[in-house]
């Protein structure tokens, strides 16, 4: 037995040195990783497999990453386990399911779990710290921490007793080969619910605000705190799905728009009325918050928070209702988030300046770091070549982004480099009006081939990977999330200076005024190009990450404060009662 533990142990060295070579940076792991005969572990697509210390693996297990697998310490696999991040996609008759790629969704499984025999784990499954997972089970889903799941006629998922189980009690899990002790960690007494957390938005589609949330829904503690999101369009938007997968609730309003201002505040007090549960709102709709906040301070909602994410600049209609809601917002508000100081002292006011807590656009850094292999891969698949200048842009078909000038700016870059393409990712709201029209000018200017429309994209960390530099010439923004993805991925940026300085954390951005001609923006955005600040792109997640926007340490910060500031409404609450 001791022969075959020593062998066990020499291959698995050599293992994780192959893996080392042939994966790098994508497939790390801590201090007492150990596998035993047959154990696979396949990364493909930029994904990324993390294990933290003394994770286990019996015979036959397998890894398979294309988004990302993240697995706590201490966590022990029984026989012929595999956990998979992504899952063919079969919608289209008309193709063979081989060709028609896959959709994926991080898994992540918490500390010091025993994942028993022939488990499969699924894309998008969260399991939580402290559980375990009976043979034979299929994961897809969340399993909350502290809890026991076996496979009855159906799933059967209950909270760890506080004894240790008896041996007839436990569900059967076939040996997970060298059980470790786990300190105690498997026993404990059932968690109370989460504090759930309203989120106002206009709808969860792929734009800045709310990729943000959604990037610290994934990183918070959901057995502590989740997202709950109440949006004004009646159409399901491409995050939906991945919200109820982590259990979230979607719910729907009317239009925000001034014919319907009456009616949302009536369906919204009903709301609240129906749904006492809500004792923190966290509200993404700029000047809009006036609405809903108003109802909540009067119902005695007792954490209400207005988010600044943007900072609108001329004179139109619009701007008469914006300046009397936005003038109002502030008496109905406990807390005032802004992405930077632009967007606060917009929708506060710089009188309030010190009450405003910048809430950073956080990402999950090591995801954008810049690969060249990804590089390649990207650049085949749209069959352009290593020698052509890629410039990139992400944001939707809204005015606000200036499309129509982007592309002239384009149109005399081309002229220049004519072995050169312009990139738009994004989509428009509810119809493509702007985009097709941006669509005809490209004709008009005889580049069709060289402008790629790219959609909306749920991998824009690896469509960054495949271009040469990133620009953005908009009339108006905040602190745009998309410039913390590019410099990320250690793209140079070309920027309008109607967006914020404040966004620059890399020093690798140049600020080209709005006003200059396309031939003077584009003469710039190569001059950037040929001599970027930053010389290693891969650098880029390191810089933002010093800059404090990675995702693991804001999310951890929100998390907390949301329960703080919660706690510290409640005692201020029951003290008034007392004193009355």
């Amino acid at each position: 037995m001791i022969l075959i533990k020593v062998w066990y142990r020499f291959t698995g060295l050599l293992l994780k040195a192959l893996y080392k070579v042939v994966y790098g940076r994508h497939m790390r792991w801590g201090r007492g990783f150990h596998m035993r005969k047959g154990f696979q572990a396949t990364v493909e697509n930029g994904g990324s497999i993390v294990l933290g210390n003394n994770v286990f693996f019996n015979n036959g297990c397998g890894l398979h990453a294309r988004k990302s697998i993240t697995i706590g310490d201490e966590t022990i696999f029984g026989e012929n386990v595999h956990v998979y991040d992504h899952n063919h996609r079969f919608a289209d008759p008309t193709l063979a399911i081989k060709d028609q790629g896959y959709s994926e969704a991080p898994v992540t499984i918490g500390r010091h779990c025993w994942i028993g025999s022939n488990v499969t784990i699924l894309k998008g499954a969260t399991i939580g710290d402290n559980t375990v997972i009976g043979a034979g089970c299929v994961i897809s889903g969340d399993i909350p921490a502290d809890s026991v799941v076996r496979m009855d006629a159906a799933l059967s998922v209950t909270p760890i007793r506080t004894k240790e189980p008896t041996a007839t009690s436990l569900p059967p899990l076939a040996g997970a080969g060298e059980q470790r002790s786990t300190g105690g960690g498997l026993t404990g007494s059932r968690k109370a619910a989460p504090v759930r957390v309203l989120v106002l938005d206009t709808v969860m589609d792929r734009g800045g605000a709310e990729t943000m949330m959604m990037n610290y829904m994934r990183h918070m503690d959901r057995t502590k705190v989740t997202y709950d999101f109440l949006v004004n369009r009646d159409y399901r938007a491409a995050y939906e799905d991945e919200i109820e997968r982590l259990g979230g609730h979607i719910y729907r309003m009317c239009p925000m728009y001034p014919q319907y201002f009456g009616r949302y505040k009536k369906e919204f007090r009903e709301f609240l009325k129906a749904h006492p549960e809500y004792r923190i709102i966290h509200s993404n709709l700029e000047e809009r918050s006036y609405f809903g906040l108003r109802e909540a301070y009067k119902l005695g909602v007792p954490v209400r928070i207005a988010h600044a994410h943007n900072r609108p600049v001329g004179f139109d209609l619009k701007s008469v209702f914006r300046e009397y809601f936005r003038l109002r917002l502030p008496k109905y508000v406990t807390h005032m988030f802004a992405c930077g100081e632009e967007a606060g002292d917009w929708l506060f006011g710089v009188k309030n300046r010190g009450r405003v807590i910048q809430q950073r656009n956080a990402i999950d850094t090591a995801q954008y770091r810049f690969d060249p292999a990804v590089r390649a891969e990207v650049r085949r698949e749209f069959d352009v070549k290593d020698s052509t200048f890629v410039l990139g842009h992400v944001g939707r078909f809204f005015p606000q982004k200036n499309h129509e000038f982007l592309v002239d700016i384009f149109a005399a870059l081309h002229k220049i480099r004519p072995d050169s393409e312009l990139w738009l990712v994004g989509g428009g709201e509810l119809n493509d009006e702007l985009k097709n029209r941006i669509r005809a000018k490209v004709d008009e200017l005889g580049l069709h081939d060289a402008v790629r429309f790219l959609g909306v994209r749920s991998d824009v960390n690896r469509v960054m990977q495949g271009m040469d530099s990133f620009i953005l010439p908009s009339l108006f923004e905040g602190l745009p999330f998309t410039m913390i993805e590019a410099q990320a991925a250690g793209l140079p940026c070309t920027i309008s200076d109607r967006v914020p300085k404040q966004c620059d954390v890399t020093g690798n951005v140049r600020i080209v005024p709005l006003a200059a001609s396309p031939d003077e923006w584009a003469k710039r955005v190569l001059d950037q190009a040929a001599e970027p600040k930053i010389k290693d792109r891969a650098e880029g997640p390191e810089l933002v990450t010093k800059a404090g926007f990675d995702i693991t340490a804001n999310a951890a910060w929100l998390q907390g404060f949301y329960l703080d500031a919660l706690a510290k409404a409640e005692r201020n609450r029951s003290g008034k009662a007392g004193a009355r």
